[in-house]
């Protein structure tokens, strides 16, 4: 086989690949080059809720892409709790810019790394983290940073990882074929199913020390700092509580308020009365609907609350 013959079979062999890594750059899913695309910004937003399944890797690799474009100094860091928080309304409320970094699926771990990485981008003024007795549990420290972390400053990696490639497919049926993709779909028996998994949590629950670790790392780093720290124990409906007294964690959870305070500033939210038990104002017994998450909003922030 002359060279030619083998130029163009190389050639022939390597097309796929070069058109793949092509369609990756640009339709860019997650805003790693930042120009304009086949897909609009919105709709790339709301492709990283499609599944619960990518959840967690396309909303931590999106802004942790967003917050090295443009650094905010007052973040929020949580799990899914906080993935739709309105800081639109919040920024109206306060008077100042947050940066959302909740992330579907997160613990005390990802909060952990997240805080790490924002405080190394940009000199932070106010940090609240969103922090919940029942992910205190030994177990909760699955690792949902690293890999978004590396695609962040390797381009190339970024174009050729699979999760980047799959994100590039759903955007572009997104763009040109929507009608056949939904969004948002809660099951039926999600209620029951978010309930079941609490009374399994509750049967096994051990406080891991390693996440307290974590959480006194932050604060000693926001001390040092001079960063202020608001750790706030986001609101669970009244059912997920009970579930937890009823498995005689009460002593467990005064316990922990007890540290928490000793680390930072702490706002208890998940108490009775603090929402109304209506289900409308609940997506499941975990998490608020952005209405009911305005409310805490105009509690923790407004009117010169401790959120300020």
């Amino acid at each position: 086989m002359g060279p030619r013959s083998l130029l163009k079979h190389g050639l022939l062999l390597i097309a796929p690949f070069a058109l793949i890594l092509g369609t990756v750059a640009w339709v860019d899913p997650y805003g790693m080059f930042g120009w304009k695309g086949p897909v609009p910004i919105e709709l790339k937003e709301k492709n990283l809720y499609h599944s619960g399944r990518t959840m967690p890797f396309s909303n931590l690799m999106w802004k942790l892409v967003a917050f090295k474009k443009d650094p905010v100094r007052n973040v929020l860091l949580g799990d899914s709790r906080l993935s739709h928080f309105d800081v639109g309304y919040l920024r109206e409320v306060d008077g100042r810019t947050w940066f959302n970094f909740g992330v579907p699926g997160g613990n005390v771990r990802t909060v952990a790394d997240v805080f790490n990485y924002a405080d190394s981008t940009c000199r932070l003024e106010r940090v609240m983290v969103q922090v919940n007795f029942r992910a205190m549990n030994k177990g909760f420290d699955w690792d949902l940073f690293h890999e978004p972390a590396l695609l962040v400053n390797e381009p190339l990696l970024y174009v050729t990882n699979r999760r980047v490639i799959e994100a590039t497919g759903l955007n572009l049926i997104s763009r040109f074929l929507p009608e056949k993709l939904s969004y948002d779909a809660v099951p039926k028996d999600q209620w029951e199913r978010v309930l079941k998994m609490e009374r399994d949590n509750a049967a096994s629950f051990t406080f891991d020390e390693q996440a307290f670790g974590r959480l006194e790392q932050i604060a000693e780093r926001c001390h040092e700092r001079g960063i202020r720290l608001v750790f706030v124990e986001y609101p669970t409906h009244d059912e997920v509580r009970n579930i937890y007294r009823e498995a005689g964690l009460d002593d467990e959870r005064a316990h922990y308020a007890t540290r928490m305070r000793n680390m930072a500033q702490y706002l208890d939210l998940d108490r009775d009365g603090v929402l109304p038990a209506d289900r409308s104002l609940w997506r499941d017994p975990m998490h608020l609907t952005e209405e009911a998450q305005r409310l805490l909003i105009d509690r923790v922030w407004g009117g010169g609350g401790s959120g300020r």
